[in-house]
């Protein structure tokens, strides 16, 4: 394993910032009906630059793909979704703005099923261990 740092882009790092004030919110959802899950995960994947452009106060974005896994330590995972986004904002005002964009909303719909989708708001605490 190489000690060179990691590029972390400019997002910050839960390790070492506080983000106790931020509003962090996660969508779980299924691909739009008829695309396959290469071109999903395309789509999906191509919507960090959307985001990172248009969000207003975005701090953290972390893309989660499911995997094909039946269960794990048999635990049952198949859960039917394909993603799961985390976002955290600076404010939860920043994250009502961000969903109301129209070029955010436009590349949603080109790969979310948004009739299955779920909507969490969380709060995190983050454990960081060396």
């Amino acid at each position: 394993a190489s000690d060179a740092p990691v590029d972390r882009g400019h997002f910050f790092d839960p390790c070492v910032e506080e983000f106790d004030d931020m509003f962090t919110v996660a969508f779980v959802f299924r691909r739009k009906p008829g695309l396959s899950r290469d071109e999903f995960e395309a789509l999906y994947e191509a919507h960090r630059e959307v985001m990172t452009r248009e969000a207003r106060g975005l701090v953290s974005y972390v893309q989660h793909k499911t995997l094909a896994l039946v269960n794990v330590g048999g635990i049952p995972c198949d859960s039917g979704f394909d993603a799961l986004s985390v976002y955290t904002y600076r404010s939860e005002a920043d994250a009502v703005h961000t969903t109301r964009l129209a070029a955010v909303a436009a590349d949603s719909e080109r790969f979310i099923d948004f009739s299955s989708m779920v909507t969490l708001a969380l709060s995190a605490h983050v454990v960081c261990l060396d």
